[in-house]
């Protein structure tokens, strides 16, 4: 039976960052809610209309999430099609902001909600980094939010994985200082922390070797990456375990899950887990360094 629920139709074009945070805007508030992600590249119209047009069957909502719409062969009748759509949340995505005729034909003559990003000069982005650290609960100074700017190249995703960063490794413990605050931060935006535990999840050795020897030159602090790459595995082991369970409304990360459970069998998991235990015991005993703690988790790629 249709759902006589209204449906969010939604529109979002602009930088990864913005779509994140209009995605996380838009599928938290949603309970109980099955997503599942499709791109351009491997874009399937039948699998896509099938989904949408077909009610969940364990959950009570359903979202699609489309990514690179405007790459899609055919967008705009895909799009206008969607208009009929009774069953799913449809929230679609695109980088590019200058919108063609056709697709924002579709968009509008099918009922979207359109939100297009703006371009932010740099005090704009000053402000909306400084903005994004109070909200994390850390204070920095104007100058420190424009070094960050300019370190990252304005990239806010990068930002944000950084404070991310600083929010587990300053869980227990408050910083003392903005300079205690930026002495965390990884310096170069390519050797990324995030960079190195998503390789570690596709268990890619060699780009984990690459990036540790990037990171000991740069002085990383590598208790954060420990910290960050348990939790991570310890999804991915919980994914892979409790599926049905687990509640996930993030695609990006379901993608980055997926990609664990692709990589891992489910015995090398529970292994992996155990192997954190006994080198967390030997690392805060004195018996290995934090360097030799991440080696020794690299050899069991």
């Amino acid at each position: 039976m249709p759902s006589s629920k209204k449906n969010k139709l939604c529109f979002f074009a602009g930088s990864p960052f913005f779509q994140k945070e209009q995605l996380k805007n838009t599928l938290e508030p949603i309970d109980d809610c099955e997503i599942e992600s499709f791109s351009a590249e491997d874009f399937n119209p039948e699998f896509f209309f099938s989904f949408i047009n077909s009610p969940s069957l364990f959950q009570e909502n359903k979202a699609a999430v489309v990514k690179k719409t405007d790459k899609i062969k055919g967008a705009a009748e895909i799009i206008a099609k969607c208009g009929e759509c009774l069953e799913t949340n449809l929230i679609l995505l695109s980088e590019e902001v200058k919108i063609g005729k056709e697709i924002s034909k579709a968009l509008n003559s099918a009922g979207f909600e359109i939100l297009i990003e703006k371009k932010a000069d740099k005090y704009n982005l000053r402000g909306k980094i400084l903005q994004m650290f109070t909200n994390a609960g850390f204070k920095i100074d104007s100058a420190s939010a424009e070094e960050l700017n300019e370190i990252f190249q304005g990239d806010l995703t990068q930002i944000a994985n950084e404070i991310e960063k600083l929010s587990l490794y300053f869980a227990y413990k408050k910083p003392q200082s903005t300079s205690e605050i930026m002495s965390a931060v990884t310096a170069r935006k390519q050797d990324n922390i995030f960079t190195f535990i998503d390789a570690f999840t596709a268990r890619q050795r060699n780009t984990c070797n690459t990036l540790m020897g990037r990171f000991l030159s740069n002085g990383e602090n590598l208790n954060i990456l420990v910290a960050l790459l348990f939790k991570r595995m310890r999804d991915v082991y919980l994914f892979a375990s409790l599926k049905e369970q687990l509640k996930e409304n993030r695609p990006w990360m379901l993608e980055k899950l997926k990609t664990g459970i692709r990589a891992w069998q489910k015995e090398d998991l529970f292994m992996l887990y155990g192997f954190f235990a006994e080198l967390d015991y030997k690392n805060k005993t004195g018996q290995i360094s934090v360097e030799n703690y991440v080696t020794a988790l690299i050899s069991k790629l």
